[in-house]
C-alpha cells in the first residue's frame, strides 16, 4: 500500500516519456516528409565521404570532422544543391552549422566573401571589392571576374533577404554557411542564393577554371599532408619515452612541407601503481591503480644534422646569454655551442622570435621538436612554417662551417603568432582505479 503513489508517479513519468517519444517520431516523420514532398533526398546519417569534395574552410580544417543531415535536390531555376550539418569536432578550430552547397558552372579557385567575420582557416589576402563585404583570394583579378555587379547584386538581393552572408568558392561549389532547418524556409534560402551561381559569368572566369582536386581527407593549404592514422614507430623515431605499457599513437599527420618534413601525433601510454591503505580495524587493503598518460608530439624532420639549440626547450647545454635583455627575459636559449648560438641567432633572429612568439622548440641532430600542448592543425601548421623562416634566418657562413648544402626554405611564411589553441577537451585523462 505504501508504494502505491510511488508507483503512479513512475506511470506517469513513463506515460510522459512515452507521449514524448511518439511526437517527436510524429514530426520527424512530417519534416522528412516535407523535404521529400519537394523532391528533396534526405540521408538522416551521411558518411564524410559524401562531403569529401570541398576542401575550403571549414573543410579542410580539424583532425575530427562529422556530417549529419544531409538534404540534395535542385532549386526552381535547375540549380543542383546539397544542404547538411558540418562540424569540426576537435583538432582545428571549432565549427558546427548548416551547410548549403550549391553546383557552379565551373571548378575555381577558392575565394571567400562575408558580411561579418572572416571564417576560421582562411588567410587568402584581402581584396577590395566592396565596402559592404570581406572578400578573400589569391588573385585580385579572379575575385573582381567572378564577383560581377551581378554577382554582388544577387548577394546584396540575398542579404536584405535576411539571410547571412557568408559564402565561399570551393572548387565546384558555391557554399553558404547558415542554412535553415525547417523546410519552407531553407526552400526561401535556396531559392534566394541560387541567382548568385546563374550570375557567374562562365566565360568571364574561364582563365581561372582548373580541374578539380580528388575527393579525400585533405588540409587546407597543405596538399602534402596526409592523415595516418596510427604508427607506433613514431615511439622510437622521436625517441619518446618507453616506461610503462599500452604505447599507442593516434591521428598521426606527416607532410613533405617543402622538403623539411613535418609530424604531428598523440602518444597515450598507462602504467601501475600500487596504493595500500588500512580501514578503523587495521585490515590493510591493496589496489593497483592504472594512470593513463599522454603528450603532444610535433616536429620537423632536417635533411641535414645540427648541434643541440633550444629555445625555451628544457635543459641541455649551458644558457646563452645575449646583448638585449628583453630577449633574455622573454627566452631561455640553451645550447651544447655558444658560438652556434651567437651565430645562428643574431638580431634578425631575435625580432623574429619576439615576432612570433614560437612554443619551446630543441633542435638536435635531424628533429625540430616542439613543445606543445595541443595536437591540431593550426599548430602544426605554424611549426612547419616557423621551421623554414627560423632556418633561412641563419647566416651563410654557419652552413658553410658545419659543411652543410641547406636546401632552398620559404621566407616569411609566418606573418603572425600561433594562435590559441582550439577549444576541445584536453588531453590528459584521469588515473583509473582497478582493485585487484
Amino acid at each position: 500500500m505504501n508504494g502505491g503513489p510511488v508507483v503512479y508517479v513512475l506511470l506517469g513519468l513513463l506515460l510522459v516519456g512515452v507521449v514524448l517519444g511518439v511526437l517527436l517520431l510524429v514530426r520527424r516523420h512530417r519534416y522528412v516528409a516535407s523535404l521529400r514532398e519537394r523532391g528533396w533526398a534526405f540521408e538522416s546519417a551521411p558518411s564524410l565521404e559524401s562531403v569529401l569534395d570541398h576542401h575550403a574552410p571549414p573543410f579542410g580544417l580539424g583532425l575530427v570532422r562529422a556530417v549529419d543531415e544531409g538534404i540534395a535536390g535542385t532549386t526552381r531555376a535547375g540549380v543542383p544543391f546539397r544542404v547538411f550539418e558540418y562540424e569540426v569536432k576537435s583538432g582545428g578550430p571549432r565549427f558546427d552549422a548548416r551547410l548549403a552547397s550549391l553546383r557552379l558552372p565551373a571548378t575555381l579557385p577558392d575565394l571567400f566573401v562575408s558580411a561579418g567575420p572572416v571564417r576560421a582557416g582562411v588567410r587568402l589576402p584581402a581584396v577590395p571589392l566592396d565596402p559592404a563585404l570581406q572578400v578573400h583570394a589569391a588573385d585580385p583579378g579572379y575575385a573582381r571576374a567572378l564577383l560581377s555587379p551581378a554577382v554582388l547584386a544577387a548577394l546584396a538581393a540575398f542579404g536584405r533577404a535576411g539571410h547571412p552572408v557568408d559564402v565561399s568558392v570551393d572548387g565546384a561549389q558555391l557554399v553558404a554557411v547558415g542554412a535553415p532547418k525547417d523546410p519552407d524556409a531553407l526552400q526561401a534560402y535556396l531559392e534566394a542564393l541560387a541567382p548568385v551561381v546563374l550570375a557567374v559569368d562562365p566565360a568571364a572566369v574561364a582563365p581561372w577554371s582548373r580541374p578539380p582536386v580528388a575527393p579525400g581527407f585533405t588540409f587546407h593549404g597543405r596538399p602534402d599532408w596526409v592523415l595516418v592514422g596510427s604508427d607506433d614507430s613514431a615511439i622510437a623515431r622521436f625517441g619518446l619515452t618507453t616506461a610503462g605499457f599500452g604505447h599507442t599513437t593516434e591521428q598521426v599527420v606527416r607532410g613533405d612541407n617543402g622538403g623539411l618534413p613535418v609530424e604531428g601525433l598523440v602518444h597515450r601510454w598507462k602504467t601501475h601503481r600500487t596504493e595500500t591503505s588500512t580501514d578503523s580495524q587495521g585490515r590493510s587493503q591493496t589496489r593497483t591503480v592504472t594512470e593513463h598518460h599522454d603528450e603532444v608530439v610535433a616536429g620537423v624532420w632536417l635533411p641535414f644534422a645540427l648541434p643541440q639549440l633550444s629555445v625555451d626547450g628544457g635543459w641541455g647545454g649551458e644558457r646563452i646569454r645575449f646583448e638585449s635583455e628583453e630577449f633574455n627575459d622573454r627566452f631561455k636559449v640553451r645550447s651544447a655551442s655558444a658560438r652556434l648560438a651567437y651565430d645562428v641567432i643574431h638580431p634578425r633572429t631575435m625580432e623574429f622570435l619576439m615576432a612570433v612568439r614560437p612554443p619551446g622548440l630543441r633542435i638536435e641532430g635531424n628533429l625540430m621538436r616542439f613543445l606543445v600542448s595541443s595536437h591540431d592543425t593550426e599548430t602544426l601548421a605554424f611549426c612547419a612554417d616557423f621551421a623554414h623562416d627560423f632556418l633561412a634566418r641563419v647566416p651563410s657562413f654557419v652552413w658553410k662551417n658545419l659543411q652543410i648544402s641547406p636546401p632552398a626554405f620559404r621566407v616569411d611564411a609566418l606573418t603572425a603568432p600561433l594562435p590559441p589553441a582550439p577549444a576541445h577537451a584536453p588531453l590528459g585523462a584521469q588515473p583509473t582505479p582497478e582493485l585487484r
